[in-house]
């Protein structure tokens, strides 16, 4: 199945091409970028963002992920990304369930518009209803308040504050959210579907 865009009143999140690769890599050089997310090393190596975007395909085929270019809906304007890396998960109950890891990132002039809240519920939608997620998990550092409010805004529920102590990435604190299927229906209850599915 091809990957689908996503419209929402503002914004068409798609597919990354290949063309992408030199908008990408400008803004993900970007160190406000870097700052407010914990995956994006600065300064941005040469010839990352092609390779990214070269690796998308198969993730999608997989089902191990699903990227999408955050672009404005009038324009076609790439504004930034945002993406879930999916796995499967035993729980304590010993269930199985299918588990969406939430990043995202937006060129800083575009800030504080509500554009990230908006790309943000539309792939919450997507995942739930479409990809059959049971749940979403996001984290971001204390330094970027402003990301815990897009996760807030969208339902997803403050879990805890842990410390990242991995070989391949320096410590630093994390703050995490998760969002499970019953809590996202009584979210979604509460308003309109953000998003419509184009083939």
């Amino acid at each position: 199945m091809a990957q689908p865009e996503l419209l929402t009143p503002r914004l068409r999140l798609r597919p990354f091409v290949l063309t992408d690769a030199d908008r990408v890599q400008q803004l993900a050089g970007r160190r406000e970028i870097a700052e407010g997310c914990v995956l994006i090393p600065h300064p941005y190596p040469p010839g990352l963002a092609a390779r990214w975007i070269e690796s998308q395909a198969e993730s999608w085929q997989t089902q191990q992920a699903v990227s999408y270019a955050i672009t404005v809906l009038a324009t076609g304007l790439l504004l930034g990304s945002i993406s879930l890396m999916l796995h499967e998960q035993r729980q304590t109950d010993r269930r199985i369930e299918l588990v969406g890891n939430l990043g995202y990132w937006l060129a800083p002039e575009f800030w504080g518009q509500g554009l990230m809240s908006e790309a943000v519920a539309a792939l919450l939608d997507f995942a739930f209803d479409e990809l059959g997620v049971d749940q979403i998990l996001a984290e971001h550092t204390p330094q970027n308040p402003a990301s815990g409010r897009v996760m807030e805004k969208n339902g997803l529920v403050f879990v805890a504050e842990r410390l990242r102590d991995e070989p391949d990435h320096p410590p630093c604190l994390l703050r995490h959210y998760a969002l499970s299927w019953p809590q996202y229906r009584q979210w979604r209850n509460r308003s309109q579907p953000a998003v419509k599915v184009r083939q």
